[in-house]
């Protein structure tokens, strides 16, 4: 995977919090690795990353699950969404809201009640997103840079597999259990710092 090293840029907070409506959750089965917690390393000798640039001729609409625990406190890191062609061209036009951007990240507070939506599926009821100051999207790189008061600050870097993702999208996506990971990166989230990190892609109900 090809490094590319951030700083948290000091462009304007876009954040929110609470449960509008539960996103959808990975499939019910789980691999034994989303149980072990991510190994913390320094990410150092970072760079600057500004603005919204993205490949419109790039499909990555999803949701990007982690393999491993990520939790910082008592926010754990349920899944990275990525939106469609709609989404991004809205954002990077400014026509922008505090609860939704076309690359964010949603935590779980995992010491909030729990309740089951329409699909069986259980969710904590506290949660929050991580909107992007700035990222950049396109032959596979993935950087992110955002920022949440309850989080700090946020930088992901990464690569996606696009020849693994078009081919799970054309057979309609694999169960957790299944699915190899397709989006390996390091970050750094709020105090702490990550590397080898690997998300697993799930296309939505």
């Amino acid at each position: 995977m090809r490094q590319w090293m951030l700083v948290a840029t000091t462009a304007g907070l876009l954040s929110a919090c609470g449960q509008a409506e539960p996103t959808p959750s990975a499939p019910t089965e789980a691999t034994p690795a989303a149980t072990v917690a991510a190994e913390a390393e320094a990410i150092s000798s970072p760079t600057d990353l500004e603005g919204f640039v993205h490949a419109a001729d790039e499909d990555l609409f999803g949701y990007y699950f982690p393999t491993r625990s990520v939790q910082i406190g008592d926010w754990r890191l349920d899944h990275i969404h990525i939106g469609g062609a709609m989404e991004f061209s809205a954002w990077e036009r400014g026509e922008r809201t505090e609860t939704y951007a076309p690359v964010m990240l949603e935590f779980s507070d995992v010491t909030s009640p729990v309740s089951t939506n329409e699909l069986g599926q259980e969710y904590h009821e506290r949660s929050l997103r991580v909107l992007p100051t700035a990222y950049r999207l396109g032959e596979g790189d993935f950087r992110f840079v955002g920022r949440h008061p309850d989080i700090g600050d946020v930088r992901i870097d990464g690569m996606i597999d696009l020849a693994q993702l078009k081919a799970e999208r054309d057979t309609g996506g694999r169960s957790q259990a299944e699915a190899a990971p397709l989006l390996k990166t390091s970050a750094q989230i709020g105090p702490e710092a990550f590397r080898n990190l690997s998300f697993t892609w799930f296309g939505g109900d």
